[in-house]
């Protein structure tokens, strides 16, 4: 049984403003180009664009706009004062890692008697918890900060509380209607704040906090000191890069290209020396999220979490070099986890009919990592395009970490089920919960209620959004280094994506071992070279001398310092006069077929047309073996080509139900009216087509036609 894919694609196509884009151009000192580009995405306001393009340290917001962050630093400054012993309690992923870190660096340098405490994911699990409090009060610890937590962790700051602990929250997540009787509770999500933006990650809070620690009016040192730590930890926690986030990534980029930090200099040369010298390489928010983040994730995950810290607070670059090292091996562990771990997931859902009415996909083991569980439900849900929870059990506890499809808040799913569940919290597209054994079932029956009941999963789609058509003649090096201007790039602020329609196919070639393709374009003699990652050859459904219709980016290469302009391919469609002809020649033969219209002569194929389109399908079946989903439109195309034929997709179509009924193929039509399987029947008799009932009817509908005419 196979789980049922949902969704299709949409593309959406913005467009330029000219007469805006003019006037910002000329005030800005931008190209015209640029401008356009810019009014694309909906920005015509000059101050904006400004802010948009030339993100400085001065435009970061006051700290002390933050609800509590008075009563913060008051209490972390008297900490300090009177040498109290101070505990920053985080969590282990990259925001939490980097959270810990950049307090721990500020608090340090200033005198403080500062530990640190990353709870055990396992063990443990997220947040605060009373054991580890029990310890810190043995410890003599006076003042706990929490950094991408706690704000969930009303009972523990009250059993603090009684240790004579207190508790400074600075957290990201979503507020519950209570908040703890913390000193202070600075969150940019709490309902009282009048903060300007709201998006700040874990380590964006603390990065604040330090700024407010510093007088609030003296961004530009905290940015030249610590930008890269909350570059990192923002980008890797995927929050939205805009407004002031998009400032603190973009100084944090330019801090991490020359970064004083022993290692963070350690685990970039790690991370990149193996494809190339990370030694004047630039960094964009992609190398944090591919390169960096999953490096240090992967401590929090299977390894030992206290090394990521230790490496972005150590002074010694040997200890640096080999954290690094360390971290790059767990790393490749955890992928070799992570993908035995996919492969039960989607073998469960695949090999059995539990699932096929679920809206919201729980599985469960007694086996998996509670680590990477979280990976894993993320790829399940790319793969079929509905919310995944992967539950991991120790004994009669598990452990589950759940994702989502955009449009269906997946906290706010759980959180109605929460009678069945010992603890829970999260995002709107990421959340985890613990939950007993008994309860499973009852949890995956009461979710997927709420979800036939609160979301149309039947038209989740995937929509690109393009920003607007480019021509040929822009496709250009100029332009395309003029777009390096507006990074960085990240969630709310993606890397500009464009239309351009009616390009030819020239040529096509297998790269990386025929995992991707090659392509050489042209429009309006224009040539352009293009790449498409993760598409191979026998899966590209257009030949060489086709038309199409493009999305992509446009970027540079460069290759021993020579600068070529090239376009990275995200989606790829018929061009559109072609894809309108798609539906009328499908229309057509569906009429046909049902006999509700005569089929035109010009379709109807004769003797010759048989024999041209048997021979292709006995020439791809040797190929290929059994034909496999096949475009009628596009085949049609090339059959015509190939064999100097007129051969039209309602013939193809025809053909196929002629040579079918008469048992020289077996055929299968698709989900889509376009798409087909077959395999050949072997057969020794001679076959007469004219035999055919269907292509009788056919052909006297067609008849009685041109008689009455």
């Amino acid at each position: 049984m196979h789980i049922k894919t949902t969704g299709n694609t949409v593309w959406n196509i913005g467009k330029a403003l000219p007469a805006e884009a003019e006037q910002l151009a000329g005030k800005l000192g931008v190209s015209r180009f640029l401008a356009e580009f810019i009014t694309s995405r909906g920005i015509t306001d000059t101050e904006v664009a400004e802010r948009y393009l030339f993100g400085r340290a001065e435009l970061l917001h006051d700290p002390f706009l933050l609800p509590d962050m008075e009563k913060a630093v008051s209490r972390i400054k008297t900490a300090l004062e009177k040498n109290e012993k101070i505990l920053i309690y985080g969590d282990y992923d990259v925001d939490g890692v980097t959270s810990v870190s950049l307090l721990l660096l500020y608090l340090r340098e200033h005198g403080g008697d500062v530990s640190y405490y990353i709870p055990e994911r396992i063990r443990e699990g997220y947040g605060l918890n009373k054991a580890a409090i029990e310890r810190f009060a043995a410890e003599g610890i006076q003042l706990i900060i929490t950094v991408d937590s706690g704000i969930t962790a009303s009972e523990e700051v009250d059993f603090a509380e009684t240790f004579g602990i207190d508790v400074v929250i600075t957290d990201h997540h979503e507020c519950r209607e209570e908040l703890p009787k913390a000193v202070a509770v600075v969150n940019p999500h709490r309902p009282d704040s009048a903060y300007p933006f709201s998006e700040l990650a874990g380590v964006g809070v603390v990065f604040k906090l330090v700024c407010a620690l510093e007088g609030g009016k003296n961004s530009t040192r905290v940015c030249s000191k610590y930008a890269d730590i909350a570059a990192l930890g923002t980008v890797a926690d995927v929050m939205p890069i805009v407004g002031e986030n998009r400032v603190i990534v973009k100084l944090g980029l330019e801090r991490l290209e020359k970064t004083s930090n022993d290692g963070l200099y350690a685990l970039i040369h790690a991370a990149f020396s193996e494809k190339r010298s990370s030694k004047n390489r630039k960094l964009t928010t992609s190398s944090i999220s591919y390169g960096l983040a999953p490096r240090m994730n992967a401590a929090g995950r299977i390894g030992d979490v206290n090394r990521a810290v230790r490496l972005l607070v150590t002074d010694n670059k040997q200890e640096a070099e080999n954290i690094a090292d360390y971290l790059c091996s767990v790393n490749r562990e955890r992928q070799l986890i992570e993908n035995e771990i996919f492969e039960q997931a989607v073998s469960l859902l695949e090999s059995t009919s539990d699932y096929e009415n679920d809206k919201v996909l729980v599985l469960t083991s007694d086996h998996w990592h509670l680590g990477v569980i979280g990976i894993v439900a993320s790829k399940i849900t790319d793969r079929y395009g509905l919310p995944a929870i992967l539950i991991s059990f120790d004994g009669d506890v598990g452990k589950g970490s759940g994702r989502s499809v955009k449009g269906f808040n997946i906290n706010e799913a759980i959180s109605r089920c929460k009678e069945y569940l010992i603890k829970y919290g999260g995002h709107e597209l990421a959340a985890g919960l613990t939950i007993s054994r008994e309860n499973v079932d009852l949890f995956r029956k009461r979710i997927n209620e709420y979800a036939s009941q609160s979301f149309d999963f039947d038209h989740v789609c995937t929509v690109l959004n393009a920003d607007m058509e480019l021509q040929a003649k822009d496709f250009s090096l100029e332009n395309a280094l003029e777009l390096t201007k507006l990074e960085p790039f990240g969630l709310h602020n993606e890397e500009p994506l464009f239309y351009m329609s009616d390009v030819q196919i020239r040529e096509i070639f297998s790269i990386g071992e025929g995992k991707h393709l090659k392509l050489i374009l042209e429009k309006d003699g224009v040539v352009m070279t293009a790449v498409y990652f993760g598409m191979a050859k026998e899966n590209f459904p257009f030949f060489e001398g086709m038309n199409a219709d493009f999305l992509f980016t446009m970027g540079y290469n460069d290759f021993r310092g020579c600068q070529t302009v090239q376009m990275y391919v995200r989606d790829v469609r018929p061009e559109s006069k072609a894809y309108a002809a798609k539906h009328r020649s499908e229309a057509l033969f569906r009429a046909v077929k049902d006999g509700t219209v005569p089929c035109p002569k010009e379709h109807i194929p004769e003797l010759n047309h048989f024999r041209t389109i048997f021979l292709y399908l006995k020439s791809a079946i040797r190929d290929y073996g059994k034909v496999h989903s096949f475009s009628v439109f596009r085949t049609a195309a090339q059959i015509s080509t190939d064999y100097n034929a007129v051969i039209t997709p309602c013939m193809f179509n025809i053909a196929l139900e002629v040579f079918n009924e008469m048992k020289l193929i077996e055929l299968l039509r698709g989900e889509e009216p376009d798409s087909v399987s077959l395999s050949l029947v072997p057969t020794s008799a001679k076959v007469d087509l004219n035999d055919s009932v269907f292509l009788r009817n056919v052909k006297a509908m067609s008849e009685e036609t041109n008689v009455c005419q």
